[in-house]
């Protein structure tokens, strides 16, 4: 810059201002990268939201589908569906869940009800009674993350015929803020 121009600068301007450091023409491509970067994440799913996976299982005894998202941001809704068909009659059908894996979330609604609940030893056990084999039985449960740090929880899923287990499905889940 011309020393007739910089005097009509306005107070406070000198010289060193108007100097061009070694890395500022990096300063927009680098800007775009990372917003693309992290625009492209969010997209792609990394950052959670997006469709729920669907995950299925079999064991000797039942059928079941998990409908759930892996990844969940802090304090948002959440909806999972557990699907179990067993393959022989059911006298008292048991959703057990690992307390470890509700933790910091409020489980707001399960539906249906179930016909007794209780949390003992390590786990919320949801008692349904009876289901035939080759039904098809849905269980719905809506809940929000509380806001809380980075997080990864896991924890079992499993699936009794009274006192014994039909099958165990192992459901890890991260919490991003």
């Amino acid at each position: 810059m011309s020393g007739q121009s910089l005097s009509n600068a306005p107070y406070g301007i000198d010289p060193g201002h108007c100097e061009v450091e070694r890395w500022a023409r990096m300063r927009t491509p680098l800007a775009i990268i990372v917003f693309a970067l992290v625009l492209g994440s969010a997209l792609l799913g990394f950052l959670g939201g997006g469709a729920p996976g669907v995950k299925a299982y079999a064991s000797p005894a039942a059928h079941a589908t998990l409908e759930y998202q892996s990844i969940l941001r802090s304090g948002n809704w959440f909806e999972t569906v557990l699907t179990v068909s067993p393959k022989a009659d059911v006298k008292d059908l048991v959703v057990a869940i690992d307390q470890p894996l509700w933790r910091g979330m409020s489980i707001d609604t399960i539906a249906p009800d179930a016909e007794s609940a209780e949390a003992l030893d390590g786990t919320y056990s949801y008692h349904f009674g009876e289901v035939k084999a080759g039904e098809i039985f849905n269980l719905k449960f809506d809940g929000q993350i509380q806001p809380r740090s980075l997080r990864g929880l896991s924890g079992n899923i499993a699936i009794d015929d009274g006192e014994r287990e039909l099958m165990s499905i192992p459901v890890a889940i991260t919490i991003l803020p």
